[in-house]
């Protein structure tokens, strides 16, 4: 009896660590993350990670003036990538304690991208609005400047992209930032 009741127990036992297994690849996002923090897009599923711990893993600060705040963040996979999506309006001392914290250089209109899947401004490129979920993709126009990590970086593994909107507002700049392990 005490055999068959162990056995049924470790049937249970290896059920139940198979399903949380296949629920965490194959089941629903994790979004738990958005029942606590109002300032994830609510268009996004998947937010199993808090602001502070993707600012920390990408190495980035946000600045004490960013108002406006609205981001998605998630870690999964099968290697446990991480990846952030973050937009917010500063100043331009916030702009610059930001980048400054990050080591990231001036933005530029003229910068090339090397991570995510932003559209610069270039020949033959329509002029367009912030899109995406919660605008969280920034604009096409000549005036976004942009700054990332490049190959051969500290942050080479998790690069991170940033655009600046600095011209419409020249006294609150919007920015994005997009984080990807690679």
């Amino acid at each position: 009896m005490a055999v068959a009741v162990g056995g049924v127990a470790l049937l249970a036992l290896l059920g139940w660590g198979a399903k949380s297994f296949l629920d965490a690849t194959w089941g629903l996002p994790d979004n738990h993350v958005a029942a606590t923090d109002s300032r994830i897009c609510p268009q996004t599923t998947g937010n199993n990670v808090s602001l502070p711990d993707a600012t920390a893993h990408f190495d980035l600060v946000v600045p004490p003036s960013a108002t406006h705040l609205v981001f998605t963040a998630s870690a999964g996979g099968m290697q446990g990538e991480m990846d952030l999506s973050l937009r917010f309006t500063t100043t331009p001392a916030g702009l610059a304690s930001f980048l400054k914290a990050a080591g990231l250089s001036r933005p530029s209109v003229t910068a090339k991208m090397s991570v995510g899947d932003w559209i610069p401004f270039g020949p033959g490129e329509a002029v367009q609005p912030a899109s995406g979920p919660c605008g969280l993709t920034p604009p096409v126009n000549p005036t976004i400047q942009y700054t990332g990590d490049g190959p051969g970086s500290a942050m080479e593994k998790s690069p991170r992209a940033v655009a600046v909107d600095s011209t419409t507002d020249p006294d609150h700049p919007v920015v994005w930032v997009d984080g990807v392990d690679l």
